[in-house]
């Protein structure tokens, strides 16, 4: 696959295949994203893979976090609009449920990966996030989807930081920055053929002479 037709090809994963994914497969693409850019070559990343029994039960914890901080109605309803009249409302359109399931609880479930992968970084609670943890993200999921391998860089779990640091054992010393869900697609699934638009050129480029 050529690298245009990848970065132009590439999209969020939100329905998986229950196979596993070979160890092979995600040590190949550890060695391709290991070559990601990153500022005096500091390499700051860390990656723990979580897979199996182990993942199910973050998974399942999630979402008993999640069932027991329910949101209220108004905040749905509030986040329901948002989506529906923004750049997502096609997505959740081909997912035939709500924003809500599709988005909170979907990314609670952790799409239903076979594998998550948990990006960390050296340094204290409320340390910065180093420049070059995106940059070795977006690299993984380039590489993800030129391997055919499916990945969403989640949000939602990363609101559950002490549950990301029990399921994925990350030592104190080191801070989660990143949560990817990894897997085989599911062509049959009409989530996935949702690709996010993006601006124009134009509207956000400025030419300086």
């Amino acid at each position: 696959m050529e690298l245009i037709e990848a970065i132009k090809g590439r999209r969020s994963i939100r329905a998986f295949k229950p196979e596993p994914v070979p160890r092979e497969a995600i040590a190949t693409l550890l060695e391709i994203a290991r070559w990601a850019p990153s500022g005096s070559n500091s390499q700051p990343w860390r990656v723990t893979v979580v897979q199996g029994e182990r993942l199910e039960a973050w998974r399942q914890a999630l979402l008993a976090r999640l069932a027991e901080n329910p949101w209220d109605e108004a905040r749905r309803r509030a986040f329901e609009v948002r989506v529906r009249t923004g750049s997502l409302a096609e997505l959740v359109a081909l997912a035939g449920r709500s924003a809500y399931e599709t988005l909170v609880e979907g990314s609670n479930r952790l799409y239903d990966a076979p594998v998550a992968l948990v990006i960390s970084f050296r340094g204290e609670e409320g340390a910065r996030v180093p420049d070059a943890i995106p940059a070795f993200v977006t690299t993984l999921m380039l590489a993800a989807h030129g391997l055919g391998l499916g990945t969403c860089w989640l949000g939602f779990v990363m609101g559950e930081r002490d549950l990301i640091r029990e399921y994925a054992k990350i030592p104190a010393d080191e801070q989660p920055a990143a949560v990817i869900a990894l897997g085989y697609p599911d062509p049959a699934a009409p989530v996935n053929r949702f690709r996010s638009p993006r601006e124009p050129v134009e509207a956000f480029t400025r030419w300086v002479e």
